[in-house]
């Protein structure tokens, strides 16, 4: 994890953390014992250059190779993956092949984007004794989804804002309510306040600056926001009530040059001047909290968090206020729908709801990836932003400045430093339903068919479909349409289909055809059962009949006629009995569901009226036209044939009586 992010959340690392990154490459007895303390105290920066210096005068390999490993693993805790990957490579051509090693130069070529290489180094890895296979199974399923989305980009636009970026580290930005093209950001640029350096990164500690975009798009050079804001610690991260008057930020101290915890401070702006920070409740020594964000109400705070309890790494927390109180009310973890055992950080709500938040625990491209979060019922649906949001580098931090356009930050390739500022505008999504009409039984398309959709928006729009069947719509983005297919001599058909929640361009084709049944002649319900010489309905018959129910309530005008038919065999007069007790069951059922019951009658018609195959491909193996008589029957050449004849005649249909139905006045 690169450390600015960790520097503005988390500054403290246990030595067992630390030690823990070296595997099994560290000899008992160091060579290279001053770079080993700046390392073991976090100070990557001035480690890394002293264990090169090591590198280039040291000889023996074993010692080459652990120099080169330690470079490595400096540069991956600064986020610089293309060196992390360089120096894997000479820690491997000087003999390191340890698992630990294959693992994390997999890991790095997957964060600069060289996806087919990290694939070959996780096989490399997966062939070790001891090796994480699943560990390095996940790793090239997501190299090689990584590939897929970059291959296939989202329409979001992405540009880099060189103007507010320099060779330093340059990201979190946050919209100042109190200017119209007003945002701040965080800068270790060399007009940062105070003289310190850190020693981890090799910059200065981090300071809030603001800047001014003007009318024709030109930014203002960044300036460091006064004092108290910025301070002698690192400052950075923060976000805005809607008035622009109080501010949340993030700050992180040291003592005697030893990391401490970061911590959220709250300032007001009052008589010009922004009030002494004052620390949040939930602040600890004991844990780091950072990356604030608050919702447009103002009620509700996000952050990020190590403290106990939570999934593991940082994880993201909520806190309401408590207006009784004056004060947040105690986090609330956001669970493990969105927070894994590894990282979730700078968190976004944006003002219809949606999370938006970075991760490296969720399935992604390399490095920090960022995601969106739905709330549906109290569960969150996670969506990774896919390319060109997110690329195998670290991408975070985005915030919403519109609707539709904001920044995020990056440390991606073809930058001006070591993260950079980027814009972004998601341009509208496109969506279209489309389909075709046709007749059930013939397969035929059906010319002139009307075909009406209905948005939530109060859309209503209506179309003839052309000679071919064939209909098109396009939709708006967050509308719920129903769609209904109609014909004169035809039953209609509806279907429902919402673009609500879809941030992708998409085409509805799947399952929006429309196949009319004709009402000229009696349609048969292949799914009601009954139980044997008895009119009781099977359970498979209800969920048939309910479907009858959706067809009279998408067709209020007609009434029906439920029809009930036995095969051949027993009596004509106990075949005519139990037909008609079925097709009365049936209607009783129709009359429970709801349905007026004067738009039903019944009739029971026992073995009189032998099933005309009607369709091929439900009847099979008879054909369209055959007619189940007994003498058919008689002639099929097996008794298999002969019982699947009898099981078709065995029939409950439903004829249409009337389409000109108007329901009685209570």
């Amino acid at each position: 994890m690169m450390k600015k992010l960790q520097y503005l959340l988390v500054c403290v690392l246990s030595l067992s953390l630390v030690t823990g990154a070296f595997g099994d490459d560290k000899p008992k007895k160091s060579k290279t014992p001053k770079a080993d303390e700046k390392f073991e105290r976090g100070m990557y920066s001035d480690a890394m250059e002293l264990y090169k210096k090591c590198y280039a005068k040291q000889k023996k390999k074993e010692d080459k190779s652990r120099s080169a490993y330690m470079v490595a693993e400096c540069y991956r805790l600064n986020g610089n993956y293309v060196e992390t990957a360089n120096w894997y490579e000479k820690a491997y051509s000087s003999g390191n092949r340890e698992p630990n090693t294959i693992m994390r130069w997999a890991e790095a070529l997957k964060s600069n984007g060289k996806y087919d290489e990290s694939v070959a180094k996780y096989n490399e890895y997966k062939e070790m004794k001891d090796a994480d296979v699943a560990a390095a199974t996940e790793g090239i399923k997501q190299a090689e989804q990584a590939q897929a989305w970059t291959d296939k980009p989202t329409r979001f636009e992405v540009n880099n804002e060189s103007a507010l970026n320099t060779k330093y580290y340059d990201f979190a930005v946050a919209r100042n309510p109190m200017s119209k093209n007003g945002i701040l950001l965080t800068s270790s640029r060399e007009a940062s306040t105070g003289t310190k350096f850190d020693g981890w990164y090799g910059q200065k500690y981090f300071d809030l600056f603001s800047a001014e975009q003007d009318n024709n798009g030109k930014w203002s050079t960044p300036v460091p926001m006064p004092e108290p804001v910025n301070g002698k610690a690192s400052d950075g991260a923060c976000t805005f009530d809607s008035k622009g008057t109080t501010m949340y930020f993030t700050r992180c101290e040291s003592v005697d040059d030893e990391y401490g915890s970061c911590k959220i401070f709250m300032t007001r702006y009052q008589n010009e001047v922004w009030s002494e920070p004052e620390p949040l409740p939930f602040n600890s020594n004991e844990y780091s909290v950072g990356h604030p964000s608050l919702s447009v109400d103002g009620k509700s705070l996000y952050f990020s968090s190590d403290m106990p309890g939570g999934q593991g790494g940082h994880d993201l927390y909520i806190c309401t206020w408590d207006e009784a109180a004056g004060n947040w009310s105690a986090p609330r973890n956001m669970g493990a729908a969105v927070n894994t055992r590894k990282d979730e950080m700078f968190p976004h709500i944006h003002e219809n709801g949606k999370l938006y938040f970075s991760s490296n625990g969720h399935s992604g491209m390399g490095g920090l990836d960022i995601l969106s979060a739905t709330d549906d019922g109290g569960n969150w649906i996670v969506r990774n932003l896919k390319s060109p949001i997110n690329t195998g580098a670290d991408d975070f931090n985005i915030q919403f400045t519109t609707v539709t356009s904001g920044y995020f930050s990056s440390n991606r390739p073809g930058g001006q430093g070591s993260d950079d500022i980027y814009s972004f505008v998601m341009p509208p999504p496109n969506f279209a339903v489309y389909g075709r009409v046709y007749d059930t039984d013939t397969k035929e398309s059906i010319s002139g068919a009307t075909v009406e959709l209905f948005g939530s928006d109060g859309t209503s729009l209506s179309v003839k479909t052309e000679d071919d069947g064939n209909y098109r719509y396009q939709l708006k983005p967050n509308v719920k349409y129903k769609i209904s297919a109609s014909f004169t001599g035809y039953l209609t058909k509806f279907a429902e289909v919402s673009t609500v929640g879809i941030d992708e361009s998409m085409d509805f084709e799947e399952n929006f055809d429309f196949p009319l049944k004709s009402s000229a002649k009696p349609i048969t319900l292949p799914e009601v059962f009954y139980d044997l010489d008895k009119s009781t309905l099977r359970p498979v018959s209800r969920t048939a009949l309910d479907g009858l129910v959706t067809v009279l309530n998408e067709n209020p005008t007609i009434t029906i006629k439920m029809t009930a038919h036995t095969d051949l065999r027993a009596s004509d007069e106990y075949n005519i009995r139990l037909s008609d007790r079925r097709a009365k069951s049936c209607v009783d059922y129709l009359i429970k569901k709801g349905i007026a019951k004067d738009r039903l009658s019944s009739e029971g018609k026992g073995e009189t009226t032998p099933k005309e195959v009607e369709n091929d491909e439900e009847y099979l193996p008879f054909k369209r036209g055959d007619v189940l008589t007994p003498a058919f029957i008689e002639k099929l050449e097996t008794t298999e044939l002969k019982e699947k004849a009898h099981q078709y005649n065995r029939r409950t249909e439903f004829e249409v009586l009337r389409t000109d139905y108007v329901p009685k006045e209570d």
